[in-house]
């Protein structure tokens, strides 16, 4: 017999059109002893129970953590209670744990990882067969879910645009947000419209706060920006609405919180062109420009410090609605900056993943309706090249096509690696262990050390059947770099596993390794013998772990920036130390995003016995 308990975690915005998915957090449940107190929590409302858990807190119930989930790209999440997990059907409480939220771009700091407290609930459990069923949703108020959001510097714009005089939304129309400023506006972002006439712009700090000071005034924090709005149309750029700056000082503009919604209206004189163009803008959430462009001109982005990408990239934009009255197809055309060697529609294609690209909805019945994912795999057309189709659905027998996510295509970057003839780069993937081992300490040679890989992207989009563009964007330069380092960490200790890692990333300690030392105990010194090694290196640390006193950490890195460290003999004094066992780890952060996270820290470690 089980318990399958299924559900999904969104948070609102500002109304029922404002919300959103929560994705990759941590759903836990925990047991709840059986009281009084219990039995009021489980009847209570959500909002008198939700609330942020104290790391006391979190201590304090760890003990009763009855199974932990991560919620889906949905916000959907399933658990499977049974026989091994000791759970009869009682109540239990509801955590959930969030490391991030949407932004614009990846936060540039550490992420701090918050726990929030949601309900005691008692599922209604339906029987079937020797299971039980249960299902649960929730929707995070907006004034907890901005107070989360505002926790990680995610600012969020929502709004809808309609006719002023028929009050009916407007599709396709070009929505720009601004900030008042004493020196400069800033601009926040702009979007356009769906088929509902929503839009969202999203934003951080960084872009109403800084000056033409910058970064020695920034004449903004802590408060919000003072908002004024322009609409305009995209295809002839005519302007439908253009609200003056003054209008960012009134009451209800100025110093907006990090969630704001709000509902313009274009005159009713005005038509619209409602042929939303295709357009490619971003990479995950990296505008590409020209405007408001968060790439630099080698092709890194704008953060400080810098990032390259790697991985599977989503190329993200403005796909034409299925009711648009003209079929339209687009294709992405890719170019190897360094060398001038343009991809073939082949190479193309093997760099292309499949990925979804709206939905249909469709009615099964006289009041019937279902959701139908559409899901695209690119291939070759007659004429041999890859032009990808935006699915039709004008009616309630085809369905009716909407985009979904923005997504463009999926580019699988580690299929971009090609020199000038049109072949792989071997060079790009290393082995450490042949043919002799390299041990930390030792620099790796100059042979095997990964190169810098830049590409040009171009999206073009016209009419089905025709040749001629109706739409270009190229990003002129993209760092990607997918380096993959086979190496043998702790050779000396007769570790014969080797690991693929995407940077060389060694560690030893002199004292311990070495003939006629094996587990020896640590005196007087630790002598750190490291070598570390990728195209991107943003820093390093190598840091003790144990009972204090424990010697200063050391950090290493650009600048200047370098693509390899090594050092055999950094000398750490143990006076201080207890007799104790400690670990000594090398913290690796390289300078590499897949469009919206950075990659998590590489790390070593090792072992040691401080003996006297």
């Amino acid at each position: 017999m089980s318990y399958q308990f299924k559900g999904n975690l969104k948070g609102l915005l500002c109304d029922k059109y404002c919300i959103e998915a929560i994705a990759n957090v941590k759903i836990r449940l925990y047991r709840a002893a059986v009281s009084r107190e219990v039995i009021l929590q489980a009847t209570a409302a959500e909002k008198e129970t939700f609330h942020e858990v104290s790391a006391e807190e979190a201590k304090k119930k760890a003990g009763n953590l009855l199974a932990e989930t991560l919620t889906d790209a949905e916000g959907n999440f399933a658990f499977s209670l049974g026989r091994e997990s000791k759970y009869e059907g009682e109540a239990f409480e509801i955590d959930f744990e969030c490391g991030n939220v949407p932004r614009p771009k990846p936060y540039p700091g550490t992420l701090p990882t918050l726990q929030f407290h949601i309900t005691t609930l008692q599922p209604r459990w339906r029987g079937q067969e020797n299971d039980f069923f249960a299902s649960w949703e929730y929707v995070i108020p907006n004034r907890w879910w901005c107070l989360i959001r505002a926790k990680y510097d995610a600012w969020v714009i929502c709004g809808r645009v309609i006719n002023c005089k028929t009050q009916k939304p407007l599709q396709g129309l070009r929505v720009a947000a601004f900030d008042v400023d004493w020196l400069q506006d800033d601009p926040l972002g702009s979007q356009l419209t769906d088929a509902t006439g929503h839009f969202r712009i999203d934003y951080t700090m960084a872009d109403f706060s800084q000056t033409l000071l910058s970064p020695w005034l920034n004449v903004e924090w802590p408060a919000g920006p003072d908002l004024y709005f322009s609409i305009t149309e995209p295809v002839s750029g005519a302007v439908l609405l253009k609200e003056d700056r003054s209008v960012g000082h009134r009451a209800d503009r100025t110093n907006r919180g990090p969630c704001f919604c709000i509902e313009l209206c274009v005159p009713d004189d005005i038509t619209p062109n409602n042929e939303v163009p295709a357009l490619f803008e971003r990479v995950g959430a990296y505008d590409i420009g020209p405007t408001g462009a968060q790439f630099d001109a080698q092709g890194y982005t704008t953060d400080v410090p810098r990032l390259s990408f790697y991985g599977p990239l989503d190329l993200n934009g403005t796909l034409p609605s299925g009711t648009n009255s003209n079929e339209m197809e687009y294709r992405f055309r890719i170019i190897n900056a360094d060398t001038s060697y343009e991809l073939s529609a082949t190479q193309v294609l093997s760099a292309l993943l499949p990925f979804k690209i709206g939905e249909l909805l469709k009615q099964t019945g006289p009041t019937t309706w279902t959701h139908e994912a559409v899901i695209v795999t690119p291939a070759l057309n007659s004429a041999g090249e890859v032009w990808i189709p935006v699915p039709r659905g004008n009616n309630l027998t085809t369905g009716i096509f909407t985009p979904t996510n923005g997504v463009l295509a999926i580019l699988n970057t580690a299929q971009l690696a090609l020199n000038a003839a049109g072949t792989a780069f071997a060079r790009d993937n290393f082995d450490l262990t042949s043919p002799t081992v390299l041990v930390a300490g030792n620099a790796v040679p100059p042979a095997q050390r990964a190169g810098i890989h830049t590409f040009k992207i171009i999206f073009e989009a016209r009419k089905v059947g025709t040749t001629t563009l109706t739409a270009i964007n190229t990003l002129e330069k993209i760092v990607v770099s997918n380096v993959n380092y086979k190496q043998r960490r702790h050779p000396g200790w007769g570790y014969t596993g080797d690991e693929n890692i995407l940077a060389a990333a060694m560690l030893e300690i002199g004292e311990t390794t070495g003939s006629g030392h094996g587990c020896g105990g640590i005196t007087t010194t630790v002598t750190a013998q490291y070598t570390i090694a990728h195209p991107h290196i943003e820093a390093f640390t190598l840091r003790f772990e144990g009972n204090p006193v424990l010697p200063a950490s050391f950090h290493g890195g650009p600048p200047p920036a370098a693509a390899e460290y090594h050092n055999n003999s950094l000398v750490f004094s143990t006076a201080g130390m207890e007799p104790c066992a400690y670990i000594l780890w090398l913290d690796l952060q390289l300078g590499l995003t897949n469009g919206y996270q950075k990659i998590p820290l590489v790390h070593d470690h090792i072992a040691f016995c401080k003996t006297a």
